[in-house]
């Protein structure tokens, strides 16, 4: 009985998850970022940008922009803590104001994102354990289909509550980890709770170990058609 619920769980649910990964490369390799590329970095909450992309924002500020979705729990707080990060690198950022814990529902204000003009946009991993960050991969794969993007058009998923399995991507942000820890200590409501600087970076050196140097971020980036494939089938519930 075992054996047949193992296979019937591989053959309906986790080959259909994990399916779209055959398709990519899953070896890592460095993520080159063009001097022409233009990269969005979508934070659900004011500071996930700062977790996951904290190193690339550090090492390409004139490449990107953020959009962050929420101010939290703390309006004025939270704004003017993401003015705090973001201004160590003079990276350009506006906030919306989708419900806190109820991004899924914001698609209304969401579909304002105007994605046309860029290369890459970052997201939270579509398998992270915070709802919010599910969410903002269902909201993206519905703008997607209705907005105007470039062809080669990339996701790239990064880590903030959960690590990616298979990551294709790195950026080696040795250079830049003070940096990196200033975004996330410009938090201050949030680091007051959770000491989160050591501890993200403890993974972005363990992470360096994929390539022998001091600290990787690393992403899963895929194409609009295997993202749409990941989300289709994705299972969980919002």
């Amino acid at each position: 009985m075992k054996n047949f619920i193992m296979r019937f769980l591989y053959k309906t649910i986790i080959n259909k998850i994990f399916n779209p990964f055959l398709d990519i490369n899953i070896k890592p390799m460095e993520l080159k970022i063009d001097e022409t590329d233009k990269c969005l970095v979508i934070a659900p909450h004011p500071d996930d940008e700062s977790i996951g992309c904290g190193g690339v924002l550090s090492l390409y500020p004139k490449n990107f922009e953020v959009v962050c979705l929420t101010h939290g729990n703390e309006n004025s707080i939270r704004e003017a803590e993401m003015q705090k990060a973001m201004a160590t690198s003079n990276i350009k950022f506006k906030m919306l104001d989708l419900k806190d814990k109820k991004i899924n529902q914001g698609f209304e204000s969401f579909k304002n994102i105007d994605i046309s003009n860029f290369d890459i946009i970052f997201i939270p991993y579509i398998f992270d354990q915070h709802k919010d960050h599910k969410s903002v991969s269902l909201l993206l794969n519905k703008l997607i289909k209705t907005a105007k993007h470039k062809k080669n058009l990339k996701i790239a998923f990064y880590e903030v509550w959960s690590t990616i399995n298979m990551p294709n991507y790195y950026v080696d942000i040795s250079l830049v980890m003070e940096q990196k820890a200033a975004k996330i200590n410009a938090h201050t409501s949030q680091i007051a709770t959770k000491e989160y600087a050591s501890k993200i970076l403890g993974l972005n050196s363990y992470r360096g170990l994929l390539k022998n140097l001091e600290a990787c971020e690393c992403f899963c980036v895929l194409d609009v058609k295997n993202f749409s494939k990941i989300i289709e089938n994705a299972f969980y519930d919002l």
